[in-house]
């Protein structure tokens, strides 16, 4: 399944909602999507329940993402990872790294990304 992201603002923070495979075709554009709307100054929602694969090169992603976010003093929380972004959690050891939620928080989109 190809990789599309939506994004909006929902309760002060940035959301991202990332959909299909994050993989080593894709990481770049899903990187791209996060630098795009995401400067740090919020803490960021990452809308992963739509995720049907995700390989090192997307763990690597959400890991810069979190470092970011740490050296702003900002959050990143998982919202609904799907079983595939468990997975790759759990085999790498990190999952502990992240704030998970069961839903996304809620508002009108603001915007689409063009990915």
């Amino acid at each position: 399944m190809d990789y599309t992201s939506t994004v909006r603002h929902a309760a002060g923070r940035v959301v991202l909602t990332a959909a299909g495979d994050v993989d080593l075709a894709a990481h770049g554009r899903f990187q791209a999507d996060i630098d795009q709307v995401w400067d740090g100054s919020t803490d960021l929602v990452l809308d992963c329940s739509q995720i049907t694969f995700l390989d090192s090169m997307g763990l690597r992603v959400l890991v810069t993402t979190i470092q970011r976010a740490d050296e702003h003093g900002r959050k990143v929380t998982l919202a609904a990872p799907s079983q595939p972004v468990v997975r790759v959690l759990d085999l790498a050891g990190i999952r502990e790294m992240f704030t998970e939620v069961e839903t996304a928080p809620e508002d009108v989109p603001d915007s689409d990304t063009a990915s």
